[in-house]
């Protein structure tokens, strides 16, 4: 019964719908776009050619950046900030602007090696994305991290929130990273 009443609870927030794609919840509360399941999967499907630098359906990266990013695109990072050496303040901005995410991100090779999806949730317009990595750049260290896809009317990603284990990614700006022995 407890179950029958958090499924209807969750349908009547939008957050679960049995409506089509994209379609809007019919509530008086302010209406969303919702994304179904099948959509979540496709964008992260797209998002993870541009980490592993390979085509995606629409193209190469950067067709499919532009495909995928609104005008007013940014991307938002304390976990970016940290290894950047930046005081983490509460303004978290790496880039503001699709132009500039691109241009920046054109400038490196693969990111990341053995993409795995652990969890991917849809609610609303927003994509919640839990992945493992298998390498970062040179480092063979499992890296897991969470993206947090926030999506406009149109389908454009307008705010993209990353945060994962940062220390292979230390290891490749070249910090003294030492292991513990286990065991």
């Amino acid at each position: 019964m407890l179950a029958g009443l958090l499924l209807q609870a969750l349908a009547f927030t939008g957050i679960v719908t049995a409506s089509k794609p994209w379609g809007r919840p019919h509530h008086g509360w302010k209406q969303c776009e919702l994304l179904s399941q099948d959509d979540a999967n496709l964008l992260i499907t797209r998002w993870t050619t541009t980490l592993t630098k390979t085509n995606s359906d629409l193209g190469n990266n950067s067709q499919t950046w532009d495909y995928l990013l609104a005008d007013e695109f940014k991307l938002v990072s304390g976990s970016i900030q940290t290894l950047q050496q930046m005081n983490v303040n509460g303004n978290y901005d790496i880039y503001v602007g699709k132009q500039v995410y691109i241009a920046n991100e054109l400038k490196y090779g693969a990111l990341y090696g053995g993409v795995h999806d652990l969890d991917i949730i849809v609610g609303c317009n927003r994509v919640v994305w839990y992945w493992q990595v298998d390498s970062v750049l040179e480092a063979k260290i499992k890296v897991r991290g969470v993206n947090i896809f926030s999506l406009n009317d149109a389908g454009k990603i307008t705010q993209l929130v990353v945060e994962n284990d940062s220390l292979a990614f230390a290891i490749n700006f070249g910090a003294n990273v030492t292991f513990p022995a286990f065991g």
